[in-house]
Order: structure tokens, then sequence, then C-alpha cells
């Protein structure tokens, strides 16, 4: 059988002496202070971490995030389905994007719908990048404000009255 414990007698001697009581109990408070540091600077990064982390948050939705239109539910329905829509927008960004405006087409593809398929056609549209790598995104009413001239957009207006 073994026994724990401190076995030599002069360890024995100094740890019951006042010094070593001393000495024993500096080691246990500096432990403890050690301890004490590290929970608080945990502490310090994660409240860091969760400010960061709501301010990017509050930044993304204020300044760079996309706010769908909702449809007006006093005019008519929606004569598009969401896959159309889908459809449409994807036709609208790639005329727009790259050399030329692609203006026929996009008229073409706005030609007959209501106000509440420009909404699902403009939702469905989302934030979409130019060809400048340093442009930031775009809505479809940025996107064709930017791509076209007044009298083009006054010719959109009267497909699509009162959104651009």
């Amino acid at each position: 059988m073994k026994r724990q414990g401190l076995h030599n007698p002069a360890i024995m001697a100094v740890a019951s002496s006042a010094q070593g009581q001393k000495a024993i109990a500096s080691t246990l408070e500096s432990a403890n202070t050690g301890v004490n540091a590290a929970v608080s600077i945990v502490k310090g990064v994660l409240k860091t971490s969760l400010f960061l982390g709501i301010g990017y948050y509050a930044y993304k939705k204020i300044f760079n995030g996309f706010s769908p239109l909702k449809e007006n539910k006093r005019d008519k329905p929606s004569n598009i389905s969401t896959g159309m829509a889908k459809n449409k927008a994807d036709a609208i960004y790639s005329a727009m994007y790259g050399i030329g405006n692609g203006f026929k087409s996009v008229k073409q593809n706005l030609m007959g719908i209501n106000a509440n398929g420009f909404v699902q056609i403009y939702n469905a549209f989302g934030l979409r990048k130019g060809i400048n790598p340093l442009s930031k995104k775009m809505n479809l009413i940025e996107w064709l404000n930017d791509q076209f001239s007044q009298s083009e957009l006054m010719e959109l207006r009267f497909i699509v009255p009162n959104y651009f």
C-alpha cells in the first residue's frame, strides 16, 4: 500500500512554518488572480464580439440591405407567377449587364405586366452587382436609372407607372 502526501520531512517542516504558510498562501492567491484575469479577458472578448456583431448587422440593414417591396392589396393581383418573375428579372439583368443597356429587351420583359407583377420582378431581381468590381450592388430601379436615358425611362414609365 502506497502512502500519498508529502514524504520529505524537510518539506513538511518548511510547509508548516510561518514563512511556508505565507508562500503557499501567496502561490494560491496568484493562481486565483491569474484565473480571474483570464475570465475577465474572455468576458471582454465576448462583449466586444457581441458589440461588433450587432454593429455589423445594423450597418448591413441600414446601408447595404435589400428591402423588398410589398404588393399593393388594392391593385389587381400579380399577373405573373413567381417563377416567371425570376426569369424576367434574370433576362432584364443579362440585357443590362455588360456593354450596352439592352433597352429593347428590358422593355419587352416589362410589357404587359401590372404593378404587382413589377413588384414581383423587383423582388426577384434583388441586389445585383455591375460589371465594375468596385461598384455597389443595386436593385432593379437603381439599375434602370443608371442604364437608361430620361427618354428611355419615360417609355418605361408608360409601361409601369409610379416606380422609377
